[in-house]
């Protein structure tokens, strides 16, 4: 009776370990994608958040925005364009690249941005693009969150309108982090995260697998020498 009941404790041992060593497989599978969830939603977050600052920099700096020809004008009707002092601001602040767009015909051009060029030049005049990932959102008057690639190097983004007393959209305001940096961390917290698991998977197998030789250990012991009883 004492016998089948350490048996039984045994066995219930082993399974509860081999749960254990399950569920750390599932975690070490799934780790990778909560971090990118999380990652994802902390950027969301921060972007626009950052992005609602800048409209209050830039509102303070030049007061209510309208549209000219092909530039935007502050609230004493002067051209804002190659002014970046609100952008390299931000940059120093928020340590966020920025860009204020005007609206051209069906598209979006740059006109001030901390935004550098291979040759070291500010990205000025250069066009949003209409098959740009925010395109449509933004169009429709509405902010646009998400990755986008600019210039060849992709950030995590938000773009928001900027709109006269008349709700059009007459430019953008933009702001975003470079995704090249924020994913060299992520890599390094991987690393370290799954040498953690693994570590515990491999003590967790080394227990199952000595449980399972105690057990068998313990059950040869208790087996009669001279079953035949003679």
């Amino acid at each position: 009776m004492k016998n089948n009941k350490t048996k039984s404790i045994a066995y219930l041992g082993m399974l509860s370990l081999l749960a254990s060593l399950i569920m750390g497989l599932l975690g070490f599978t799934n780790s990778t994608r909560d971090i990118n969830n999380v990652k994802n939603q902390l950027l969301k977050n921060h972007v626009e958040n950052n992005i609602n600052l800048t409209m209050k920099y830039v509102k303070s700096s030049y007061g209510t925005l309208t549209q000219g020809v092909g530039t935007l004008l502050d609230s004493d009707g002067n051209s804002i364009e190659g002014e970046h002092e609100v952008v390299d601001t931000i940059l120093e602040d928020l340590g966020d690249k920025s860009t204020i767009f005007v609206k051209v015909n069906d598209d979006f051009k740059r006109i001030s941005t901390n935004i550098m060029s291979s040759e070291n030049q500010r990205a000025i005049g250069t066009f949003l693009g209409t098959d740009h990932n925010a395109y449509e959102t933004v169009m429709r008057g509405e902010l646009y969150a998400g990755e986008a690639t600019i210039l060849g190097e992709n950030y995590y983004t938000a773009y928001r309108p900027i709109k006269d007393t008349n709700q059009n959209v007459i430019g953008l305001l933009f702001v975003g982090v470079p995704m090249e940096t924020l994913d060299n961390i992520i890599k390094v917290h991987d690393a370290k995260m799954d040498k953690i698991n693994i570590t515990i998977i491999m003590l967790r197998a080394v227990s199952l697998g000595s449980l399972i030789v105690l057990v068998g250990t313990s059950v040869n012991s208790r087996k009669p020498d001279n079953p035949s009883g003679h």
